[in-house]
């Protein structure tokens, strides 16, 4: 499977980001890609998360979901991006949510951040909903299982071996990884970590600078890094070998099931 990831630079003009999104999902479709992964927040995005994010916050099929779901069926690829997606019990503080459509743009399931970045003078909870983190928050792409995370929840180990046990072989982490001393070294190594001790491939995409670090990235199960970004506006499409997943989880059946 080709899995294109494509790394934007979203702002607070949500017709702005949809046309980034747009162009790179049909850069993505010519570049052979079956999926194309956005960034956390990609319908909107802050250097810090304010009450703001609940003006935009809309159902997934309102305007912005239904855009997405149209791009994906007009050019026979599937989408997954980032969305502010509103909370009818509570519409103050949105939901901060991950949604899939196939390539016919039929919706395929969501993934609502659960753990929320409060961290330093970072405090997402105050504007945004966590999500269920019981749900391993998985979606079926093709005949491939896609386990949707977001951003922090990366730093978990607990929610990628969740999901691994629950058939992903392919880890989307979706991010818009706030920048700072080390945070680029930090993004890359827990990547590599979650594909290792998974074995499983993980497509790990963020927002560009200055919002976030830049430095997408693929890797595979074995840690090899398949492709990586700078920290400008880019796309890279990656080939994506199930076999290799499966070989391993064979060779090492105990790799999932270990508790200790």
């Amino acid at each position: 499977m080709k899995v294109a990831l494509a790394q934007i630079g979203s702002g607070t003009d949500v017709a702005a980001n949809l046309e980034q999104i747009t162009s790179a999902a049909t850069s993505a479709q010519a570049d052979g890609a079956e999926v194309v992964l956005f960034p956390e927040y990609a319908m909107y995005e802050k250097p810090v998360v304010d009450g703001t994010f609940a003006s935009v916050a809309e159902p997934l099929d309102g305007p912005f979901g239904s855009a997405l779901a149209e791009l994906a069926a007009r050019l026979g690829i599937a989408i997954v991006a980032g969305l502010v997606e509103v909370n009818p019990d509570e519409p103050a503080r949105p939901f901060n949510t991950l949604a899939a459509w196939g390539a016919s743009g039929t919706f395929l399931g969501r993934h609502r951040k659960a753990l929320l970045y409060d961290v330093g003078v970072f405090s997402e909870s105050t504007h945004i909903s966590p999500g269920d983190g019981t749900d391993p928050s998985t979606v079926r792409i093709g005949s491939t299982v896609f386990g949707l995370q977001t951003c922090y929840e990366l730093r978990f180990p607990e929610i990628s071996r969740r999901q691994a046990r629950a058939g992903a072989t392919v880890l989307a982490v979706l991010s818009s990884w706030v920048p700072g001393p080390g945070k680029v070294t930090q993004w890359s190594t827990l990547a590599g970590a979650r594909a290792i001790e998974n074995i499983c491939h993980v497509a790990a995409v963020t927002q560009s600078a200055p919002v976030s670090t830049g430095h997408s990235l693929a890797v595979a199960p074995d840690g090899t890094v398949l492709a990586s970004l700078g920290d400008a506006p880019a796309l890279v499409t990656v080939t994506i070998d199930a076999s290799l997943t499966e070989r391993q989880r064979q060779a090492d059946p105990r790799a999932l099931t270990v508790d200790m």
